[in-house]
């Protein structure tokens, strides 16, 4: 895909009308003119005056859509912004910023967006969307410690649906965050908790959509979701990330029938890091299913259904007598464990497999499996329409609050499980259409010996298509990495972008070619070679690194990062930072530290590591990348994927793995050049790139450093 512009008939808001006239175009130059005289050391830069007109473009036209490839330096968040703040406050329509990272939504709530207000004497309100896990539940702290009664007589011996109390280390730290978050020491954000929360702890202090009483919670007024939702709902710009954004679009999520954000065709969306949109809307269409957890959580429903009836005391509740409902739920919890037992004398993994994976050929599941597997899709439904039904029930019940909101939460966390089900098994039913990629189909086995179901689909365009491109007035996407080496070819497969976006590529403002290298060596083990291959990187790092500097070095396994960092001699050893030998950002603030004070330090890390950073001048010198990460050939959905591309005469590895190396690649590269002053050296130490035919097209691809090849 090439730049290309064309109508948006199409598009379900294009009778809004809406167009950048010359009103706009003036409120935009404003609005530049004014950052310009207000920032000292201000410097015009080409790539982002060609970013602001594409985003004039396309946020300021109904059905616009606009795609940016702009690299480190051109300025993205003052680039769209300049455009899209004033385009919004005119529509009177809410500009959303949509992150892959919770490091960029901090940046531009706290930084980037104030500093531009303030730049442009532009007055607007500024929100930052969370999803309900990342605050605390006050009405769940408050059962926890013991305020709230009625557990016993409701569940009898069974309890809640937690398999496990809590222990006395995690009760402790309850009761230290609620004296904090009642003397207003702290929010109740868990993001900013004073003291690290665990994953299972914070299950048990935060409440899922299904399971929150709203404003009819007896603890509505001191709710942080609440207020933090009010505040979004007023906010004229709001900051958010890709799977709330996503999970808002389809379900469309909301609070007394209001949207959490805003109405799709009141919303002026900005992609940021717009690279990791497609993984989050095939991760939130994949649904993962532990049987015999499953079985055991669904069988202890019935005492949950035996309660509900008694609270909203009614005969039936989805045309469900009580018996019906129990034995409804206990049938679930049968066919479960039978189709269990059916899987395992099906597929006997290989002992020796460390990851033990079956996947079901182009996504075709065995045809004896059908009748099991329709069973258990048309039983879920029924349960979860019966589980839907209870919970609004409940809410209006006059019944005791605080046995009211106990059921109701209970009611949320069984519609959380069932929906779980549902969506495994439906997915398991589905016929794939023709004409479309199928879906991944898959089991696990655990180390406990617990067998797992997965199904997921395997490309993006689909359900973009449906909540993106269809429904939101306008769309801007943007990230560093977008093109993978053939233009925008994959992007638009991966996302389904519509015909009419204008998409465009533009150039760094560094001068890459005199600030750094691409060196690639002959290097003497190939990466499929496990042992050979961390000695000889060891090596390399021993005797080419300027260990008196800052360096990183990005491996693709943690196995192998954590070999090559013990095969160091004790000296350079005591110079490296590996990643998860400490938090993150614990890990950053200590090279920092060793660069300032002249001690050189070496950062070790994964994926998450060569994306975001942003380690400037001597921080950052080298960067190597012990191999090209193309993505895994086993995992599930990239199988399924390539097996029906080359079912179809396409070379699946040029039209999924190369891009998305390519993608990867490039965010590795860009964490070397960070300012027009920086300078150093990208080194890969993959053979591949010299023996393989399509290491020319790798290399050719990437930014425009002085090449040292071979």
């Amino acid at each position: 895909m090439s730049d290309r512009t064309g109508p948006a008939a199409d598009h379900d808001t294009a009778s809004t009308g809406r167009s950048l006239d010359e009103a706009l175009k003036t409120r935009i130059r404003d609005a530049y003119a004014a950052l310009r005289d207000a920032t000292p050391g201000f410097t015009t830069r080409r790539a982002q005056s060609q970013m602001i007109g594409v985003v004039a473009r396309a946020l300021g036209t109904s059905g616009g859509v606009g795609v940016i490839e702009a690299p480190t330096g051109v300025g993205k968040s003052l680039g769209y912004l300049t455009a899209g703040v004033p385009i919004a406050l005119a529509a009177g329509k809410k500009l959303v910023i949509s992150t892959g990272t919770v490091a960029l939504q901090a940046q531009l709530v706290e930084r980037d967006i104030p500093a531009f207000l303030k730049a442009t004497g532009i007055q607007a309100s500024v929100a930052l969307a969370k999803g309900r896990t990342r605050y605390l539940c006050t009405r769940n702290v408050a059962e926890l410690q013991g305020e709230v009664t009625g557990q016993e007589s409701m569940f009898g011996d069974e309890g809640a649906l937690y398999d496990r109390p809590l222990t006395p280390a995690d009760t402790a730290l309850v009761n230290r965050l609620a004296a904090l978050f009642t003397d207003s020491q702290w929010n109740g954000d868990l993001d900013a908790s004073p003291e690290p929360v665990s994953p299972t702890l914070r299950a048990r202090i935060t409440t899922n959509a299904a399971g929150c009483a709203g404003r009819r919670c007896s603890y509505a007024s001191q709710c942080p979701v609440l207020k933090a939702r009010n505040h979004v709902r007023e906010a004229q710009i709001v900051v958010t990330n890709h799977a709330l954004l996503l999970s808002t679009l389809s379900l469309g999520e909301g609070e007394n029938g209001q949207p959490l954000i805003a109405p799709p065709d009141q919303m002026l969306l900005v992609l940021d890091e717009g690279h990791h949109v497609a993984g989050v809307a095939i991760g939130q269409g994949a649904a993962r299913l532990p049987m015999d957890d499953m079985s055991r959580r669904t069988s202890r429903l019935q005492t949950l259904i035996a309660a509900t009836y008694r609270m909203v005391d009614k005969d039936t509740i989805s045309q469900l007598h009580p018996n019906e409902a129990i034995e409804l739920a206990a049938n679930v919890s049968r066919q479960l464990k039978a189709f269990r037992e059916a899987l395992d004398a099906a597929w006997t993994p290989d002992p020796s497999e460390r990851q033990p994976q079956w996947r079901a050929p182009n996504g075709r599941l065995p045809p004896d499996w059908s009748p099991a597997i329709e069973a258990l899709a048309d039983d879920t439904r029924n349960l979860l329409n019966w589980v839907s039904a209870a919970a609004p029930l409940v809410g209006k019940s006059k019944h005791d609050d605080a046995t009211k909101e106990r059921v109701q939460r209970n009611l949320g966390i069984a519609l959380e499980m069932i929906q779980s089900q549902h969506a495994l098994w439906a997915g398991w039913k589905r016929q794939d259409p023709d004409g479309v990629p199928p879906m991944a189909r898959w089991m696990t086995r655990e180390r406990d010996g617990e067998l797992v179901c997965h199904c997921s689909p395997v490309s993006a365009a689909q359900v973009l298509g449906q909540l993106l491109w269809k429904q939101v007035d306008s769309v801007v996407m943007t990230s560093a990495t977008l093109t993978g080496g053939n233009g925008f070819t994959a992007l638009a497969i991966d996302t389904g972008l519509p015909e009419h976006a204008e998409a465009v590529s533009l150039s760094s403002p560094f001068d890459l070619a005199r600030q750094a290298q691409l060196v690639v060596p002959r290097f003497p083990a190939a990466p499929d070679d496990r042992e050979g291959h961390p000695q000889e990187v060891a090596r390399y790092l021993v005797r080419e690194l300027d260990w008196g500097k800052g360096s990183m070095a990005l491996f693709t396994s943690r196995w192998k990062m954590e070999k090559v960092a013990d095969l160091l001699p004790v000296t350079q050893r005591n110079r490296v930072l590996v990643q998860g030998e400490g938090n993150k950002s614990q890990i950053i603030a200590e090279h920092l530290r060793r660069i300032g004070a002249g001690e050189g330090s070496v950062l070790f890390g994964l994926n998450s590591f060569g994306e975001g950073l942003d380690l400037p001048g001597e921080a950052c010198t080298t960067v190597v990348i012990t191999q090209v990460p193309f993505a895994v050939p086993t995992d599930p959905q990239t199988a399924t994927l390539s097996e029906w591309l080359e079912g179809r005469g396409h070379n699946a590895f040029n039209l999924i793995a190369i891009p998305h190396a390519l993608r990867m690649l490039t965010q590795f590269a860009g964490r070397l050049i960070r300012t027009s002053t920086d300078s150093g050296r990208v080194i890969i130490l993959d053979s591949r790139l010299l023996s393989r035919r399509y290491g020319r097209q790798i290399i050719d691809a990437l930014p425009p450093f002085a090449r040292v090849i071979g």
